[in-house]
């Protein structure tokens, strides 16, 4: 999966216009610390992802911004793992067990999450935004609460300021150009898919 920033940088390319409940949507699936119960929630567990993201988004309405939000993560996260988090566990050779590789794969996006939000004009607000929608506002998603979701983004959000006063190097493994590339196209490529599941759906 890939850090908040890529997420909401991902959200900024889209052409539908996103308020802030829909970026809190956008990075609410996240909230979930158990790699275990994120496998259910992200449905990595299904036998076939693709069709188990398509049903989701029949059942999604369009116009549910914090829903929307959360669609848009979960097909994000379906490219990324397949194409970014692919490379990385292939650049390893062989995986470490037990989810060692873990540490170092949370360094990469963490610099690179890092690096939008000390460079890019709009982070600043686009989260101000977010902690300014109250938790009633917040749409339900399996397995955490409105209050886990509202600690998440404050504790987020602290860790990405306290990386803005240094000097945010970028990830050497994800380097910015090939960040913001994957963004645009995953925004290309949600909205070419959302058109197709909504197509099918009023056959």
């Amino acid at each position: 999966m890939p850090s908040l920033m890529i997420h909401l940088l991902t959200a900024r390319h889209l052409r539908r216009p996103c308020g802030p409940l829909f970026h809190v949507g956008a990075v609410a699936p996240d909230a979930l610390d158990d790699w275990r119960q994120k496998n259910i929630t992200h449905l990595r567990d299904c036998p076939d992802r693709a069709a188990a993201l398509a049903a989701l988004a029949r059942r999604t309405d369009p116009a549910d911004d914090f829903a929307e939000g959360a669609l848009l993560h979960l097909f994000t996260d379906w490219l990324w793992d397949d194409g970014h988090l692919r490379r990385y566990l292939d650049s390893l050779g062989t995986i470490p067990p037990n989810g060692a590789w873990v540490p170092g794969y949370r360094h990469e996006i963490s610099r690179a999450s890092a690096y939008i939000f000390c460079t890019e004009p709009w982070a600043a607000a686009v989260w101000q935004g977010m902690l300014a929608v109250p938790q009633t506002a917040y749409g339900a998603l399996q397995k955490m609460t409105p209050q886990d979701i509202a600690a998440f983004l404050q504790s987020n959000h602290a860790a990405l300021q306290r990386a803005g006063h240094k000097n945010c190097p970028p990830s050497h493994f994800y380097p910015p150009a090939q960040v913001a590339a994957f963004a645009r196209a995953a925004a290309h490529d949600y909205e070419a898919w959302r058109g197709h599941c909504d197509a099918n759906l009023l056959k």
